[in-house]
């Protein structure tokens, strides 16, 4: 059976389910339910007594609608003075909330999304980057949803994930009772796209930006008479830029680049559909009972207006981490702009405190609460804060990457170790290297970074084995896996649309490290291309092995459509599935491994593998 795999994330290239994978998941999804509830019910016990609902108990406290962006920088907004922007309604939330203005997130996605679901800096949770399973972050986190749906909330996500794919990794393992959207890092097609709800794939019709709004739009208004928690992270303006010709030509007109006017038209789009969900709120007279964030998760993908900033999404400096953060709550919060150096890890805290559920004690958060910031328009124990910056070096964990530590008045930068510090207040574009005048506050400032760097290596250079799921189908995609020998990824690029290929010799080996959740018998199924009918592989699990030859399969690549006629030109391929064979598979900590045994041959392109438990 053929794959349509066209480079979607790692969590969207599973075959149709079978009537068989139908049963396991409604089973899966059964289990896994009757077991939150039951931890559920012993929370209510001990919270609020015998007798008493979690509804009931949940049933005074505010909505929370969470929006977030992705690649949208702080100047791809009219209200902070971009000219070439048509930005209406994100304009009059800003107007309408507490605007923090000086918020920070991590340089890159995954981190800011871990962040904001524990309220810890990403690292502490093994978030260290993007791809190669340096985005997932650890079950064992305690995350917003959760913490919303042991105090009654119904949660849903409906977006972009990029903290696991896999199970308990998943958004359904991490607190959401609904998920529609995807897991990876990176999308290749905007329409139609194929996308998961709760694990099952789900072909769409229309633009995804759209297509996402229509789903979180639905979980409101099925949920609009209880307490919820609902999760917008949209991937746009993420490229490729793709978006409506129409809203493209509006802004394609000579004054700026490509890129530049399909992300001001993608923005727009976004625009457009904050707007439903808003209304959606206010059709059912929601507005005062919800709390509106709007968030992004880095810098501007591209060097375009940001309000003169130094940098832009991956650098440590402000343009690569400053970003708009409006908190709408009518009544509740008075609409003014806050100046205090705030970021991505107070939001859980601060959630929390207006929503009255207690803090997860397992782990102490980085987070601060803003209550009284936004309440007050101070905070007296916030104003020596310092918020922590750590970018990891991508390929080699335990060295010390780059790195930014901001306090209300100073930026100390870390790059290629040198110490840079900057004056805020009189040099807000980072010009002026002044750490040569200043040394002990830049000595001060470059020991917290230090010391925190220290903490955490252990935490992000540990293995991060894929989990294998008893109940679910698991997807094990080809970036996730060590390759050694000439076996390389395709065009060079390791992110979460590509693929391996280069697959020519017996020398080459791709492993993958494992975590199987439950004893079995377990299916293994290839996702691949070969242009030839004598490829022989092995399959290596454990201390198991299985050799297959793979049938033909010779597929052409596509190039990915993209309106940014200078963007390098990306592929897109379709993949064939060819079943390994079954392989007994115990419990705990294991390596699955692949080898041609044939001599020297033709190429094999793997996508990755599909691994499923079979059934007594």
């Amino acid at each position: 059976m053929e794959s349509v795999a066209r480079l979607v994330p790692e969590s969207h290239r599973h075959p149709a389910p079978t009537i068989l994978d139908t049963l396991r998941i409604k089973m899966a999804k059964t289990i896994f339910c009757a077991t939150k509830i039951c931890r559920t019910v012993v929370m209510v016990l001990f919270v609020i007594g015998a007798g008493n609902s979690i509804q009931a108990e949940a049933a005074d406290r505010p909505n929370v609608l969470l929006i977030l962006t992705d690649d949208q920088g702080w100047g791809d907004l009219a209200a902070h003075g971009n000219a070439k922007i048509s930005t209406p309604t994100l304009d009059a939330l800003a107007n309408e909330s507490a605007r923090l203005d000086r918020f920070y997130v991590s340089p890159v996605c995954a981190p800011t999304r871990a962040a904001l679901l524990t309220g810890r800096y990403p690292e502490r949770s093994g978030v260290a980057g993007v791809t190669g399973r340096r985005e997932v972050m650890r079950a064992e986190e305690t995350t917003l949803a959760e913490l919303y749906r042991s105090a009654g909330y119904v949660t849903g996500c409906f977006g972009k994930w990029h903290n696991g794919a896999q199970m308990p990794l998943h958004p359904n393992g991490q607190g959401f009772d609904e998920f529609f959207g995807f897991c990876g890092g990176h999308f290749n097609l905007y329409d139609d796209a194929l996308l998961e709800r709760n694990g099952t794939p789900v072909q769409t019709n229309g633009y995804i930006t759209d297509v996402l709004t229509d789903a979180a739009v639905e979980f409101i208004q099925n949920h609009h008479d209880r307490p919820f928690f609902c999760y917008v992270p949209f991937n746009a303006p993420h490229g490729p830029f793709q978006v409506r010709q129409d809203l493209f030509d509006r802004y394609n007109d000579g004054s700026i680049d490509e890129k530049t006017a399909a992300v001001y038209a993608m923005v727009q789009n976004i625009d457009t559909n904050v707007s439903r969900l808003l209304k959606c709120l206010s059709d059912h007279s929601l507005d005062e009972e919800t709390i509106v964030v709007f968030l992004t998760d880095n810098g501007p993908n591209g060097k375009r207006f940001n309000g003169g900033m130094r940098g832009t999404k991956g650098s440590v400096h402000e343009g690569g981490c400053r970003v708009p953060c409006f908190i709408r709550w009518p009544g509740n919060i008075q609409p003014q702009t806050i100046s205090q150096v705030a970021a991505h890890i107070d939001l859980l805290p601060t959630l929390m405190q207006w929503c009255d559920i207690p803090l997860p004690t397992k782990v102490p958060l980085d987070g601060k609460s803003l209550v009284e910031l936004i309440r007050d328009g101070t905070d007296p124990t916030l104003a020596d804060r310092s918020i922590l910056t750590y970018r990891p070096n991508p390929m080699q964990l335990q060295k010390f990457g780059k790195a930014a530590v901001r306090t209300n008045t100073h930026r100390l930068t870390i790059e290629k170790s040198k110490a840079s510090l900057f004056d805020m207040t009189t040099d807000a574009g980072q010009t002026t290297d002044i750490a040569s005048r200043h040394p002990e506050l830049t000595k001060q400032l470059r020991s917290q970074i230090q010391e925190y760097v220290q903490e955490i290596t252990p935490s992000i250079t540990a293995i991060r084995p894929v989990p294998i799921d008893s109940m679910r189908s698991v997807y094990v995609p080809a970036v996730d896996a060590k390759l050694e020998g000439d076996v390389g990824f395709a065009d060079e690029i390791s992110w979460a649309h590509s693929w391996a290929d280069r697959w020519t010799t017996t020398r080459d080996r791709i492993t993958w490290p494992v975590e199987v959740k439950e004893s079995g018998r377990y299916e293994v199924v290839i996702h691949y291309v070969c242009d030839s009918d004598s490829a022989e592989i092995v399959l290596k699990a454990g201390d198991q092995e299985a050799t297959t030859t793979l049938p033909r399969f010779a597929m052409k690549s596509v190039v990915r459509p993209d309106l940014d006629s200078k963007a390098t030109p990306r592929r897109m391929l379709t993949f064939q599935q060819h079943s390994l064979g079954v392989v007994d598979l115990a419990a705990g900590a294991s390596t699955i491994a692949l080898q041609r045994t044939d001599q020297d041959g033709a190429m094999i392109e793997l996508n990755g593998l599909t691994i499923t438990r079979q059934l007594p």
